[in-house]
This record gives structure tokens, sequence and C-alpha cells, in this order.
């Protein structure tokens, strides 16, 4: 009988305790408005355990299709999200939760005026996201192009893995100038420093920020609570803080 009990209690225990921890995959460029969003979330529940896991968009995807134990996944685009859902790896169908916005930044003594300033001999490297795991590279790739500048640039290119390691290369002075996330240069840890221009929206597609529940997620309460968030007033308060436009004002 007491054998029993002890096991009745450590299931129990784990169970709660499994109830209680939220994992979160997220984009490179919406790690800092994910913290405050996680902040504000465990202000009203705060018992549950959030951990978030941040890389490339298309990294993570991968990851989930190789069964990472990820709650809820947020993109830096559409694509990805809605490839999870063709394969049925997701409890929700793809919504956008946010509109990114493209910038140019800088930590250097170099006075941006547009995006065609990157032909100046001055400028040797740009760091640029990977085209082909991380949306806002892709992104770049359309701009550099709008401004018929992309041959004379490319050799000068340095490629991150996401948006924040192309951010690291800007603020390590690795680079003279990169593309980023506004919501990146408007974070409490960059906010004020480098300086900054934000590109045209006609130069590149609306950036198209997804989210869905995993399969993982499904019961998992938190989850459902921890989504419908990001979509309440608040959620929507703390994404235009960092530059986004929310899904209803594009």
């Amino acid at each position: 009988m007491k054998i029993y009990l002890v096991l009745l209690l450590t299931l129990l225990f784990f169970s709660k305790s499994f109830s209680e921890t939220l994992t979160v995959s997220a984009a490179a460029n919406v790690q800092y408005a994910l913290d405050e969003l996680i902040k504000e979330f465990k202000r009203e529940y705060p018992s549950v355990k959030v951990r978030k896991i941040i890389s490339s968009s298309g990294k993570l995807t991968a990851q989930i299709v190789r069964n990472a134990p990820y709650d809820i996944f947020l993109s830096a685009d559409m694509k990805y999200p809605e490839y999870l859902y063709k394969k049925g790896l997701t409890a929700t169908k793809p919504k956008v939760y946010a509109y990114g916005v493209l910038v140019l930044y800088t930590m250097k003594d170099i006075k941006l005026k547009d995006v065609n300033d990157l032909t100046s001999p001055k400028i040797k490297k740009i760091a640029l996201p990977n085209p082909k795991t991380a949306p806002y590279g892709r992104a770049s790739f359309e701009v550099l192009k709008y401004y018929k500048i992309y041959k004379k640039v490319l050799p000068k290119i340095i490629y991150g893995e996401s948006v924040g390691q192309s951010t690291q290369y800007i603020v390590k002075k690795l680079v003279d100038v990169g593309f980023t996330s506004k919501s990146v240069v408007l974070s409490p840890q960059l906010k004020e420093k480098g300086y900054w221009i934000e590109i045209d929206k006609r130069a590149y597609k609306p950036i198209k920020q997804g989210i869905v529940i995993l399969k993982r997620g499904k019961s998992n309460i938190y989850a459902i609570k921890f989504y419908n968030f990001i979509f309440s007033e608040k959620g929507k308060e703390i994404l235009r803080k960092y530059g986004y436009k929310v899904a209803d004002e594009n």
C-alpha cells in the first residue's frame, strides 16, 4: 500500500511539473519581444516554467520534423508553419501574429541614407541572414534586387545563420553594416546604440510572421493560454513596442 501511494504521489508530481512547463521555439528576430511576452504572461501564471528555444525559422522547422519537444512555434514567416501544418505536425492552423520590419543597422561611424549606400567602397562587409533558413534573409535579397545592386554587393556579403547571428556580426563590428529586424534594434540591449534606417516596405514582400501550436502542445493548457495571450491587447501592445505591425493593422 505504501509503495502504491509513493508511486501515485510521484506520478502526480511529475504530471504537475510537466503540465506547468511550456517550451516555446521562436525565430531570432522575435526573441526580445518574446522575453517581454513571457514576463507578462508569468505575471498571470507565475508557477509556469517557460523554456525558449531561439534559432532560424528553417532550423527550428527541421528540429520539429525530427520530433523536437516544443509546444509552440513562432516563425519569421508563414512558409514554415504552413509546411508543418501540411505534414500534420501542428494542432492549429498557421496564423499571422505580426508583420516584421526590415532595417539596415551599423555600429560604425557610417551615416546611411538609403540602401544604395551599400555600394560605397567604404562599406566592405555586409551582414545578411541566410536566405535559405531565415525569412529576413530572403527579404534582404528582395531589397538588393529591388534596388538593382545585388551583383555589386554580393562579394561583400557575410551570412549569418539567423537575424540573431547577423546582428552579432554588426554589434561586434565584424561587418560595416547589416540587415536585421526593427524589433532587434528596439530591444533594451541595443536601443540607443548604433545607427539604423528602416527600409522602404515597397522593396520587399510583407514579412508575415506565423504562429502554430504544435502537436505536443495540444494537451498543454498553458500552450493554449500563451497562444491566446499573444493575440490579446497586452500581447499586441508588446509587439508594437518592438516595431511590429500587428496582424489587424497592416
